[in-house]
């Protein structure tokens, strides 16, 4: 498992994943790390390995001991309970034995989970920008993704869930549901479309708050700037999100903390062609829309000009 996670690494990055930097290092301070106890384990396993068969010798006699006994009644009984203490004795030394020379590998082991169940996450975050119905912007990168419920204040309206992103430019909200269920079970029609696009400079403020019973439900409430399409918005994180993670994690984004996160550069052909992006329409004047990834060519929704790249 630690000799994968290179590769498993190297899948993530080919995805486009390009933060979580530290992951690269991680695998190989592990693999140095195996390969220094990887002596040590077999040390000890050898040292117990010799110990216990010198205790079986000892509970092999007390057991023939016991099976020379069987025919006098006066001996069996006892040699018979001696036996089976001495067994009970040997095999809770053989489980001391394992958990010794468990306790030699199991810091890795737990780093090892720890990185395995990143990659993990990592690769879910990807599937779901594979089956995004929206196009991302070019040069923009994913950071974070989770279910999550947009929980709308308009009565009459059921809270729709999807998916929260957050990339290095942007928090979005997508739809990404079976609505119109019968019973909550049968029927219904899947609904997948994007919801809220909020460039990361009109966020203002994300407060986290445990809310519900015993503090079940983990919520993100936003205060948004001039030209956000709304004031504020109130999200709750689901699939055992902590809301409190996910506000340091924005708050970092907003303020360049995570830029020595990067693994992956921006390519600077493509900075160069986002620097020198018309943001007006020649022809009417009109603002353009931002580039997405691939974009060769912008089109003016009010007069219909083409620029192309």
């Amino acid at each position: 498992e630690v000799a994968t996670l290179s590769s498993d690494i190297e899948q993530v990055r080919s995805r486009g994943y390009a933060f979580r930097s530290y992951l690269e290092h991680k695998a190989e301070v592990m693999k140095e790390h195996w390969d220094e106890i990887r002596n040590s384990v077999r040390r000890a396993i050898e040292r117990e390995r010799d110990e216990l068969q010198r205790e079986l010798r000892l509970v092999e006699r007390q057991v023939e001991r016991a099976e020379a006994a069987a025919d006098d009644p006066d001996r069996v009984h006892g040699d018979i309970k001696s036996a089976e203490e001495e067994i009970g004795e040997l095999t809770r030394k053989v489980e001391s034995a394992e958990r010794r020379i468990k306790s030699i590998y199991e810091t890795l082991q737990r780093d090892l989970n720890q990185t395995k169940q990143q990659l993990t996450q990592i690769n879910w975050y990807m599937d779901q920008k594979d089956e995004a119905s929206f196009d991302f912007l070019a040069g923009e990168a994913l950071f974070l993704a989770a279910k999550a419920e947009w929980a709308q204040t308009g009565k009459g309206r059921q809270d729709p869930d999807g998916i929260l992103y957050l990339t290095d430019q942007r928090l979005l909200f997508e739809q990404k549901e079976k609505t119109g269920k019968k019973l909550g079970l049968f029927g219904g029609k899947e609904e997948q479309e994007l919801e809220s696009d909020i460039p990361l400079h009109l966020v203002e403020g994300v407060e986290a708050e445990n809310k519900g019973m015993f503090g079940g439900k983990d919520m993100l409430h936003f205060t948004l700037g001039s030209g956000a399409p709304f004031p504020n918005l109130t999200v709750e994180v689901k699939g055992g999100v902590d809301c409190k993670f996910w506000a340091k994690q924005i708050q970092r984004m907003i303020s360049g903390d995570t830029a020595d996160e990067r693994a992956i550069e921006p390519d600077p052909e493509m900075l160069e062609t986002l620097r020198n992006a018309p943001t007006e329409c020649h022809v009417c004047g009109a603002t353009l829309p931002m580039l997405t990834a691939g974009q060769m060519q912008i089109e003016c929704a009010y007069c219909g000009s083409v620029i192309r790249f």
